[in-house]
């Protein structure tokens, strides 16, 4: 069994790729082992090299060489390795982290002649502690000798959040949401298990998870149906997203950097391929954007632009949201839909009305109430 991960430190990264970070399993002389977990909460084991480590073209070219070596005997998740940052990530099961160290060995060269103290047999301008290849219990001792070089960054950002304290992000147009420049880490799994922790969601959401219109709920209804009892849901807990929200169980969502989008994720229908070409999947994105001096008619017509639908097809469902749908062939002439909704709200309650969220997918006519269920679910985990 895997160690007992340590929460995470303020100048640890919380995202790595499309992986979540949730905690420190153990630290090295050239970089660290977390513990994370993918968008469908399969749990990780991800080995950073610090990026002073990174930066050295020498070390990039060590690491690239382990992940390899790892990958003949061993399944591995996703790797990055050309650019800093670089990482690797493997599945979460016993020995995992050890073959993470090892990577970190070779990439440190200090896996053929370690000291007696477990330090690197020579001494990297990147390294900024010892190998320590036992979980990390505490911080380590002081003394300049041993002073990590994450230090000066906590220090600085303890500085910052003194001064400025706990920031917004506010989106832009149609795209938005809000988050916080600097949330608490996310809870931390304590050891692996098959059963679906208590502080997360299963995959088939509770009676409370699916939501049922009333008339009183009619305002959230943006087109077509809504999820209901008969629905196989899967909870989604985006990061970066100030809402969640429920998709069909067969879809699922991968982040995505692209602009203008501050926090864009891709969502398709996982069961029938992706991308969603060739009439035979849908997917699309979900993604918010803050709106700096609120999100007027302007903003919100720019954000629109954002995305593949002609102003003319677009239409208000209330004084707060857009919807536009269209039809057509795809290059193989079979039929496809596009739904999509624009909508504008106030990321905390009695303030203005700052952050937008997007919604645009794609797909086959026979998946578009499925569609539409997801547009509807969005809405409604919006004010």
């Amino acid at each position: 069994m895997e160690p007992d991960p340590e929460p995470l430190r303020i100048a640890d990264p919380r995202l790595m790729g499309g992986l979540t970070l949730l905690g420190r399993l153990s630290s090295h002389g050239a970089g660290t082992v977390f513990l994370g977990e993918d968008h469908r909460r399969n749990r990780v084991v991800v080995g950073v090299p610090y990026p002073t480590a990174a930066a050295d073209p020498g070390v990039r070219a060590r690491f690239a060489s382990a992940v390899g070596a790892l990958a003949e005997n061993r399944e591995i998740v996703a790797s990055a390795t050309a650019v800093p940052p670089i990482w690797v990530a493997v599945p979460y099961s016993g020995g995992a982290v050890q073959e993470i160290l090892g990577v970190l060995d070779t990439t440190a060269l200090s896996a053929s002649a370690p000291s007696p103290a477990h330090v690197p047999g020579f001494a990297p301008h990147w390294s900024p502690e010892p190998h320590n290849p036992l979980p990390v219990s505490a911080p380590p001792p002081p003394g300049p000798s041993r002073l990590p070089v994450v230090i000066p960054l906590v220090a600085v950002a303890a500085v910052i959040l003194a001064l400025g304290g706990v920031a917004y992000f506010l989106l832009t147009g149609d795209d938005g949401a809000s988050t916080t420049a600097a949330s608490p880490a996310p809870p931390v799994p304590t050891a692996p298990s098959s059963d679906t922790p208590s502080d997360t969601p299963a995959a088939s959401p509770t009676t409370s998870d699916v939501p049922k219109l009333t008339a009183t709920d009619d305002r959230a209804h943006v087109a077509g149906p809504t999820f209901g009892s008969g629905d196989k849901l899967y909870f989604m807990k985006l990061n970066g997203f100030p809402f969640n929200f429920n998709v069909p169980d067969e879809w699922g969502c991968m982040r995505s950097d692209k602009p203008p989008f501050s926090d864009r994720w891709i969502c398709a229908h996982e069961g029938k391929g992706f991308p969603p070409t060739g009439g035979t999947s849908a997917g699309g994105l979900v993604a918010i954007q803050p709106c700096p001096s609120g999100c007027g008619p302007a903003q919100r017509e720019s954000a629109r632009n954002t995305m593949v639908i002609t102003a003319k097809d677009w239409h208000a469902t209330d004084p707060t949201t857009q919807y536009a749908e269209e039809a057509g062939t795809n290059d193989k002439n079979e039929k496809v839909v596009r739904v999509a909704m624009s909508h504008v709200f106030a990321s905390r309650q009695g303030g203005p009305v700052d952050t937008a969220v997007a919604v645009q997918l794609t797909g086959p006519t026979a998946e578009k109430e499925d569609m539409q269920k997801i547009i509807n679910e969005i809405r409604r985990r919006t004010p």
